[in-house]
């Protein structure tokens, strides 16, 4: 058993808990359980729940996925199954051990309420992401050809990056949906989610990282882990684009910012949104409540707010959300500029009065049927140029 001292100097010492101060990671330790298991055991398997990290202290592990070891690692302070922490997904490798070996475990529900109180815990797991990137990638490439081992990779980042999205649409009583998302490359920066809130309201996230290679996708996944972290403590548009503000400063390294908005379906027809720095939603009325002007009563609820990332003094941003109301039957769009910006072989941009003329006209269909038309008259226009932008679509139906 370690003594407390002892595990405090190894926490201070590992990625994860580098920049906690020291009444931190006192709390860190009393949350963190000691696990020990003998040579050839299974600490866990490929499709099990991912409850739990594992912060490796003493010995060493083996990385198998599809049944063929593919990593080893005997690094103490290794930190293993945070994956499955961010994206709520059962595991995505088994890892055993090569020789008996200790751990210290710390559960979802107490690494959650850890990262609640203090922030900086986000920093090192976004450290911990990138460090082990760019460390799979040297082993890969120093194992196999260079050509296969950036495939591999390439392959496991999509799968991360598609497993952030959600896993299915919105069925509320108050609100359907329709949703897709395309990386212009194998990974991306734009991100969109679904969330159900404690009073029965429903929340939309969508945001456009600043690029669209590894270092936008891990941002877009911090900024999952971010939001299903800050939902269970406050939901409120103010509380999180201010979290998600912070998600941006992780890496203070490098310059990145983000777009986004987020908005509140209240089930009392109130719709509470925030927009930093994105494309306009775009709010069609219903026919019974339209004006029957030629915009049919077209709200573009434009931002408020620069890109979270992006600021003009040193005063963080006082974020605030707009309030509307929703009427059965009216449509809701978000989007992300690779739509109107998509261009065609002769240099044609698809641009935002088409796209605001096609939802006109095909308001009156489902939110599947709407997204479909969509994506066919863009790719209509592109022919076959290929994106040179994440393309990312949020359709919603208000019942």
């Amino acid at each position: 058993m370690l003594a407390e001292e002892d595990k405090l100097q190894f926490l201070k010492k590992t990625e994860l808990f580098a920049e906690l101060p020291q009444a931190e990671l006192k709390a860190i330790c009393h949350i963190t359980s000691e696990v020990a298991y003998p040579a050839d055991s299974t600490l866990f398997e490929e499709g099990d729940e991912g409850d739990s990290l594992y912060l490796l202290v003493d010995g060493e592990v083996s990385i198998i996925k599809a049944g063929t070891e593919v990593l080893f690692f005997d690094e103490k302070g290794y930190c293993l199954g945070e994956i499955a922490l961010i994206d709520n997904k059962p595991r995505s490798a088994t890892v055993k051990t090569v020789k008996p070996t200790q751990f210290l475990r710390i559960t979802r529900h107490d690494f959650y309420n850890a990262m609640a109180r203090e922030p900086r815990i986000g920093s090192g797991m976004f450290r911990v992401l990138n460090d082990k990137i760019r460390r799979d990638l040297e082993i890969q490439m120093s194992a196999i050809r260079k050509e296969i081992a950036q495939e591999e990779s390439m392959r496991l980042a999509a799968e991360v990056q598609k497993s952030l999205l959600p896993d299915k649409e919105i069925a509320h009583p108050c609100v359907h949906s329709a949703g897709y998302c395309r990386p212009a490359n194998t990974v991306g920066g734009d991100y969109y989610d679904y969330l159900e809130l404690s009073d029965n309201s429903v929340a939309i996230f969508l945001g456009d990282v600043m690029g669209h290679g590894y270092h936008s996708a891990m941002v877009a996944a911090m900024t999952k882990s971010c939001l299903q972290t800050q939902i269970r403590f406050d939901a409120s548009v103010s509380e999180v684009m201010k979290a998600i503000t912070r998600v941006t400063e992780e890496d203070a390294q490098a310059f990145i910012y983000m777009t986004c908005c987020y908005l509140i379906i209240h089930p009392d027809n109130r719709l509470e949104f925030a927009n930093a720095g994105h494309p306009q939603m775009l709010l069609y009325r219903a026919e019974q409540n339209s004006t029957n002007d030629e915009n049919g009563n077209l709200l573009e609820l434009e931002s408020s707010f620069l890109p979270v990332g992006i600021s003009m003094s040193e005063t963080p941003t006082q974020y605030y959300s707009t309030e509307i109301e929703w009427y059965p039957g009216d449509l809701l769009v978000l989007y992300s500029d690779g739509i109107t910006e998509a261009f065609n072989p002769n240099a044609e941009m698809y641009g935002f009065e088409r796209f605001k003329a096609l939802i006109s006209q095909k308001r009156h269909l489902s939110p599947e049927e709407i997204k479909m038309e969509i994506l066919s008259d863009l790719q209509a226009h592109q022919q076959d140029e290929s994106a040179n932008d994440d393309i990312t679509l949020v359709v919603a139906k208000f019942l």
